[in-house]
């Protein structure tokens, strides 16, 4: 392991990062608000990032284990930092990581217990690092910098370990750019559509910042249930079946006016949503009205598929059926190469179609039937990735739920609670439901999730390769 490169490159983008929190600044001194806790991250930030810088490697060349290093470390770091001004505004070092790892992952799950106490620089803050972690850190940098793009393709697919079946250009920094030009077009339309509707041009940005980056961080306790307005949802529920859908998806979509209904993955996202949407209006058809069951059971289904954990109402008072079908969308997450967490529609659909050859395999073992995504026939190793990753992420959120039942807590808050930090989705159910913030877990639960949240956000691979010890010492 090329320890020196992997500090250096971290340093570097430590030092450019640094000067983002200027934006805070300026919204402080826009509401008279004290800039001293985001002037002193900048200063912290800037000098550990000017220290890192100092380590020369000997060899610039970036191997996959040092890319997996770099984009791991460098997710851990930029959390760290961004932690300091919750400090310095009066959170416990515990809960400021937490709020700030929930941030970059675009988890939103909380520890803040009445938002709207919070600045209005802190409130920009937390939903602006949920726009950067939506698109990639590494990808915000290499579409910027251009000394960082020559290394960027072994980064680029670090940060976006998902299935990825074709390119959108053959560069890295030419995706790198198209991806935020797109991102910038969709955060636009959001926050312009939104003002039109009345909301204040302040929670219009913000809430565009969580809603595509499938975050969920709101300006208000009672998240979008305060706006009260059909139409602010209804603009929430189509910009976060954007924020769900692979932008590669966006680009073919704006570019070459291509329907994304001609892609497998999301004719079974929208029939996910539909299907979901449908069982839960059912359900609720007994608490409510058909008009609000529509209205309130088709923002919850989006926004829990998609993982962006807003609330319109809790979803914790409606019938186990329903809640039972969130928890299943918690796990399964939106499309790949989109900003939303879970497993991923691709995935399972593909490891369906292989459970389904291998039935009719045992039926006839003498016919191959190779398995096709559309019309691609997959390689093995693709198969054997995706079935190595579920393993991991069932384990893992069973380990993650025997450890909160452990330390006492009911199993509905103990696997939703690891179910919506391991798929970045935020709220979960019982003490950690949609009313409710995770501030009363204690130290070592908040940790276990903060840990789910890194991992789930950088799909599993690149966080627990850093726990095994060969991966820095053997050679590759």
């Amino acid at each position: 392991m090329n320890l020196k490169l992997v500090l250096n490159v971290i340093g570097r983008i430590l030092f450019y990062f640094s000067f983002l929190f200027f934006l805070p600044i300026f919204v402080a001194l826009y509401y008279s608000e004290e800039i001293y806790p985001f002037l002193k991250a900048f200063f912290i930030t800037f000098l550990l990032g000017l220290a890192l810088l100092y380590l020369r490697p000997d060899v610039e060349f970036i191997k996959h284990r040092e890319a997996l290093a770099i984009v791991s470390l460098t997710w851990f770091s930029v959390a760290l930092v961004s932690s300091i001004p919750f400090i310095l505004v009066g959170f416990n070092p515990i809960d400021a990581f937490f709020e700030s790892m929930s941030g970059f992952t675009t988890t939103g799950a909380t520890i803040v217990d009445n938002i709207e106490g919070l600045p209005k620089s802190v409130l920009f803050w937390r939903s602006f690092i949920q726009w950067l972690g939506g698109m990639g850190i590494i990808v915000l940098f290499l579409a910027i910098f251009p000394t960082m793009a020559k290394k960027g393709e072994i980064l680029f697919f670090a940060e976006y370990p998902g299935v990825t079946l074709e390119k959108i250009k053959p560069r890295v920094k030419d995706v790198a750019i198209i991806l935020y030009t797109i991102y910038l077009i969709y955060t636009f339309l959001e926050v312009s559509i939104l003002h039109l509707l009345g909301v204040p041009i302040f929670d219009a940005l913000l809430h565009t910042f969580t809603t595509l980056s499938t975050g969920g961080f709101s300006t208000h306790t009672k998240s979008i249930a305060y706006f009260n307005n059909p139409a602010i949802e209804a603009v929430i529920i189509i910009f976060m079946i954007i924020g769900g859908t692979n932008f590669a998806l966006h680009y073919y979509l704006l570019r070459e006016g291509k329907s994304p209904f001609r892609d497998t993955e999301f004719k079974v996202y929208i029939s996910v949503v539909a299907i979901a949407s449908i069982l839960i209006i059912i359900s609720n058809l007994s608490s409510f009205g058909l008009y609000d069951s529509i209205r309130v059971s088709v923002f919850q289904t989006v926004s829990i598929l998609t993982t962006t954990g807003y609330t319109t109402t809790d979803f914790d008072k409606w019938s186990d059926f329903a809640k039972i079908i969130l928890l299943i969308l918690m796990i399964i997450g939106g499309c790949s190469g989109s900003t939303a967490g879970g497993i991923k529609i691709i995935r399972l659909y593909i490891l369906l179609k292989y459970s389904v050859l291998q039935i009719l395999k045992a039926a006839e073992p003498r016919i191959f039937r190779p398995i096709r995504y559309g019309d691609i026939i997959l390689e093995k190793k693709i198969i054997d990735e995706i079935i190595a990753f579920t393993i991991l992420y069932i384990l893992i959120f069973i380990v993650s739920s025997i450890i909160i039942v452990g330390s006492g807590y009911d199993i509905l808050t103990s696997i939703s609670a690891s179910a919506a930090t391991l798929g970045n989705v935020g709220p979960g159910m019982g003490l950690a439901g949609a009313s409710e913030s995770y501030s009363f877990f204690p130290v070592h639960i908040k940790l276990l999730l903060i840990l789910n949240m890194w991992i789930g956000r950088l799909e599993i691979f690149a966080v627990l390769a850093l726990f095994i010890p060969h991966f820095w010492l053997r050679k590759w």
